[in-house]
């Protein structure tokens, strides 16, 4: 039992109808007392009940800061679910002397116990890593992170550990996103809680990875010298797992990733436990909440019995798997894939975006993740090109801001993906496209001439290089002036450019990549190993650059893109041909994101990334160079003529710039004055008809996102009625002239492997009977009421009223539009997930590559469920356990086609439940001179492919 001291010369020995009869502890706030319940108390059980009090230190009383956090502790205490912590049983806030009473726990701390018997074992220790995940996973169900889990604030009762201390807990709902300050323990501390980024419940998974590694061998794992030495090691460093062995071991090392995204969730390692433990409950009726009680129920109990986790080859049916064990402690350990964003958020918003200015990019209350590169469909005039909406994704990171809703964890891709990943033995080899180092055969056409079009205005700014190249003009500018080590084709599949090779480790941790020789700048400075590690550190600087997506698990960028500004990223290490790149955590698909301009390599001259000299006229390597520019009206590019694949047949690409790109492409092509004229969304239906049209499919959707935790849509069948109600080829035809094709996926066919029809039923055809019929199982008649939100603009507003009459047509409800403000992501989150809202959300999304991963998990993560607070965009609330088991274990899988199929398998359990509704794809249209060019066409990203294109 826990050390019982004696009451102290000036201790109370009477709290309301407590009798204090011993001192448990105390800290700077206050003291825990050993009560016994006065007969006839408020919790009338007998003077045999023993309680424990804790009270606010008499000199804070009279301090109304203090009695607030006092207060905020009781709050947040009592919010949690009493799995495996001490339950609040009462408490007095308001009077003289506050204090909180609570279930008393009859046992030791863990510290102790470790100080005095030594490392915990065996059964022994499988019970205190359930019991305390258990906690952990209920404290995070109530919305609240604990933020100093360690072994002093463990209890080790009869019945099973018992987490306790809220002291420093905090809601995460409480300001917008968690307090920075650095609280907590240093040893447990998660990196971005000593760095002082937001901190959220990915911190007290690290922290409760470094408890079980300290459990196992009572030796810290990292370190346990000075402060700063340790908080180097927690920064920079793996930890050291010391004693810990399988199954434990690899979990564990996936909990102490330095990139709180790719850690699991507290709910991912209890149902990791569980399963190992041969204790995890069967399907739960109820929905979510009922199957999320189930498994902490199941935690409990688990935790009071003699419970062994055993080692698995096969993964459980159901539940997300890992390779064999890699050996004896200290080899290498596969990861289970985790959460993320969030840290920052991650996936891209949609191409209705209105981008802020470079030097604001990305919204501060963005989710973590990078947004493509198409311009805005629904801005207003003389506005800035943009993507979509605002990780991360995450951050995220858990939240990191994107264009658009998303968050920075990094994977995906399909089997006919960028990347294909094959075991050869204990060898993991890259497979992209076979290079020679030539182009394909080149197109007919003639050597000469040039092309005229139309772009949005690059900013007042006006930076072209390609650490600025988030997206629309600039990113294209950027594939023209430089070319890098992939290139992404159209399909969204790869090959390679400068890359001879692309090779990780057994653990997708350290990459090695082998560059072509003997290629140039068009200044004439060898392009090596150094100019692309230069080239990223420089992007890894610019805060509003697609770095913060595409790079942040890779060693060293805290350091770059952070207040240090340190000059390279010491993840990556260059020499004479060939670079090495070592991630913080694993990760199979990093190859994939190798196609962005943000991974260019540049010359010595580039200097650092505030260069504007360099900035604004960048020498690069790539199929043109610049041979004129007038800020924000007129860009010339000329052939250059040392470009390593050849030369282009143009002789020059002329760009228009202007804040109205439709005005002035469609003017130009009718006077023959723009060879190349985009035509924007509000333009389509009428483009059909025209000649020289030319069409792409980009891999953005736009979807009906169902709030399932309240109201008409928290039905299956009710969101199934939906889905089948709408006609998605004649919304396609009405409102974007067919570019935009019917979605048959929530992953646009953009991806490789994904898109293709037959996965979804409802999502296929249009069916008025089984609508109704599956809208009448969800009792769900003519009288119902169903709100649709939409931001306001045109697009949203037309895609809107489509909708409406549809659903009212067909189902007979009656729908009423919500209007939100356009491109303002904070006031969608909070509109949508305030306590009254219901119905759908109208919403536009694409990945950042082509991936799944990039797409699914910012929208539909468990443990990415927006709320007012937060920067999250899983709008709808849906949770499934196997869905997010998919996609860690899809994240990690070395076989592109198994990956794939993971990825496949988690889309169809959304689609089977209609977790959210998908619409159309996007794509994009330009006008063209018939007859003119030949090799003219859109790339992955709806870009003329200039570098290929001839005169006819």
């Amino acid at each position: 039992m826990p050390e019982v001291a004696p009451l102290r010369a000036g201790d109370p020995d009477r709290l309301g109808p407590y009798r204090l009869t011993g001192l448990l502890g105390q800290g700077g706030q206050g003291a825990v007392y050993l009560a016994e319940v006065e007969p006839g108390g408020p919790l009338d059980a007998g003077p045999e009940q023993r309680v424990a009090v804790k009270l606010l230190h008499a000199r804070f009383s009279g301090d109304p800061k203090a009695r607030s956090r006092f207060a905020a502790e009781l709050d947040v205490a009592r919010r949690v679910a009493p799995f495996c912590t001490a339950r609040i049983l009462d408490a007095d806030v308001e009077g003289d002397r506050p204090y909180i009473v609570s279930e008393y726990i009859d046992g030791p701390s863990l510290s102790a116990v470790l100080a005095e018997a030594g490392p915990r074992h065996g059964a022994e220790l499988d019970r205190i890593a359930i019991g305390t995940m258990t906690a952990l996973a209920a404290i995070h169900q109530a919305g609240v992170v604990h933020r100093d889990f360690k072994p002093a604030n463990v209890l080790l009762a009869a019945d099973g550990p018992r987490v306790i201390d809220f002291g420093i807990a905090r809601a995460l709902d409480a300001t917008g996103t968690l307090s920075s300050t650095a609280v907590g323990t240093p040893a447990y501390m998660a990196p971005e809680q000593i760095s002082g980024a937001p901190v959220g419940p990915e911190a007290d998974v690290f922290a409760w990875g470094a408890t079980m590694v300290y459990a196992a061998g009572t030796r810290p794992a990292f370190g346990q010298d000075s402060i700063p030495a340790v908080m180097h090691r927690i920064l920079n460093l793996p930890p050291d797992l010391g004693a810990l062995f399988e199954p434990l071991r690899s979990l564990v090392a996936d909990c102490l990733s330095k990139d709180p995204n790719l850690r699991p969730s507290s709910h991912q390692v209890l149902v990791r436990l569980l399963s190992l433990a041969g204790s995890l409950p069967g399907a739960a009726g109820g929905g979510n909440g009922a199957r999320d009680a189930a498994v902490l129920n199941q935690g409990a109990e688990a935790a009071a019995t003699s419970t062994r986790l055993r080692q698995v080859i096969a993964p459980p049916q159901g539940f997300p798997g890992q390779p064999p064990a890699p050996g004896p402690p200290g080899g290498p350990h596969p990861s289970l894939p985790a959460p993320a964003p969030p840290p920052t958020p991650w996936a891209r918003p949609s191409p209705d975006v209105q981008a802020p200015a470079a030097s604001t990019w990305p919204p501060q209350d963005a989710p973590a993740s990078a947004g493509s590169n198409w311009p805005s469909q629904d801005t207003a005039p003389g506005s800035p090109q943009t993507t979509r909406p605002p990780d991360a994704s995450r951050p995220p990171s858990a939240s990191r801001p994107r264009r658009g809703p998303r968050v920075g964890v990094l994977a995906g891709a399909g089997s006919a993906a960028l990347v294909a990943l094959v075991v050869l033995g204990s060898v993991i080899a890259v497979q992209l496209r076979e290079s020679d180092g030539k182009d394909p055969a080149p197109a007919p056409g003639r050597v000469g001439g040039e092309l005229r079009t139309v772009f949005q205005t690059v900013g007042e700014s006006g930076e072209l290089d390609p650490s600025h190249s988030l997206l629309g003009t600039r990113k294209f500018i950027s594939k023209q002036l430089f070319t890098g080590l992939v290139e992404t084709a159209p399909d969204g599949s790869a090959r390679y450019r400068l890359a001879t090779s692309i090779t990780p480790d057994a653990t997708c941790t350290r990459w090695t990549i082998a560059l072509k020789t003997g290629t140039r700048f068009s200044d004439g400075e060898p392009v090596d190993a150094e100019s692309f590690a230069r080239g990223w550190a420089r992007a890894a600087a610019v805060p509003g650059s697609a770095a913060p997506y595409l790079m942040n698990d890779i060693k060293g960028f805290p350091e770059v893109s952070g207040a240090k500004k340190a000059e390279s990223l010491s993840g990556v290490q260059a020499s004479g041909g060939t670079l090495r790149v070592e991630l913080t955590s694993p990760n199979c698909e990093f190859a994939a994101r190798l196609g962005d301009p943000v991974f260019s390599p540049v010359p010595r001259k580039a200097g650092r990334a505030d260069n504007a000299a360099y900035n604004l006229n960048p020498v690069g390597n790539g199929p043109f160079k610049i041979q004129a520019s007038q800020k924000d009206r007129a860009l010339t590019l000329v052939r250059n003529e040392a470009w390593a694949f050849g030369k282009t047949k143009l002789d020059r690409v002329l760009l228009k710039l202007s804040d109205d790109t439709t005005a002035i492409g469609r003017a130009g092509a009718a006077a023959g004055e723009v060879d190349w004229a985009p035509i924007e969304q509000d333009g389509l239906v009428s483009a059909r008809s025209r000649r020289g049209l030319i069409t792409h499919s980009t891999p953005f959707s736009r979807m009906l996102v169902p709030l399932t935790a309240r109201g008409p849509m928290k039905s299956r069948e009710a969101r199934q009625a939906v889905s089948y109600a709408l006609d998605r080829t004649a919304i396609s035809n009405a409102l974007y002239g067919g570019v935009y094709q019917p979605a048959h996926g929530i992953v646009p066919a953009g991806i490789p492997g994904f898109g293709a029809a037959g996965r979804c039923a409802s999502c296929d055809a249009s069916d008025q009977v089984k609508a109704r019929d599956l809208a009448a199982r969800a009792r769900l008649g003519p009288e119902t009421k169903l709100n649709l939100y939409i931001q306001n603009t045109d697009a949203h507003r037309r895609m809107g009223a489509v909708v409406r009459d549809r659903v009212r047509q067909v189902l007979g409800w009656t729908v009423e539009l919500k209007t939100v403000k356009a491109f303002d992501y904070r006031a969608i989150r909070k509109t949508v997930t305030a306590k009254d809202a219901s119905g759908l959300l109208f919403y536009p999304w694409g990945p950042d590559y082509p991936a799944p991963y990039t797409m699914l998990r910012p929208l539909l993560a468990g443990d990415l469920v927006a709320t007012p607070s937060n920067a999250y965009t899983n709008f709808a609330g849906w949770r499934n356990g196997r869905f997010d088991e998919l996609l860690a274990r899809g994240v990690r899988e070395p076989d592109a086609t198994k990956r794939t199929r993971v990825f496949q398998e988690a889309e169809k359990i959304a689609l089977d439940d209609m977790a959210l509704i998908p619409v159309v794809n996007d794509g994009r249209a330009a006008e063209a001179p018939a007859n003119r060019f030949v090799g003219l066409g859109m790339d992955y990203d709806g870009d003329p492919t200039v570098a290929s294109a001839a005169l006819r």
